[in-house]
């Protein structure tokens, strides 16, 4: 049965693992898990467990004026895509988008 109820899955103010500081995008895996990607922080990439675990899966480094966009999997969920909006460097006008295979 369906419920209105809202659950916290994360507050960065009550975590017991803040590393995640500028929550942005998400992405739902098949078993539940949720895929945060930062906007800004640390360029991360995010796992919330249905056991309420934090985990970092990947961090973009040097693109310290971007952010990450769009986490998506394919149909299969055998890839997962993601860009940084700016890319790297200080002049940096053109994002990158990264495939990650998951097998």
């Amino acid at each position: 049965m369906a419920s209105n109820e809202i659950t916290i899955l994360y507050d960065f103010a009550t975590s017991h693992s803040p590393i995640l500081s500028g929550v942005d995008n998400l992405a739902i895996t098949p078993s539940g898990e949720v895929l945060v990607a930062e906007d800004n922080g640390d360029m991360q990439i995010i796992v919330l467990s249905p056991d309420n675990q934090v985990i970092p899966l990947l961090q973009i480094v040097g693109h310290d004026r971007s952010e990450i966009t769009g986490p998506a999997f394919d149909p299969n969920y055998q890839r997962l895509y993601f860009s940084s909006q700016r890319g790297s460097g200080a002049r940096s006008e053109t994002g990158i988008t990264y495939e990650v295979s998951l097998n």
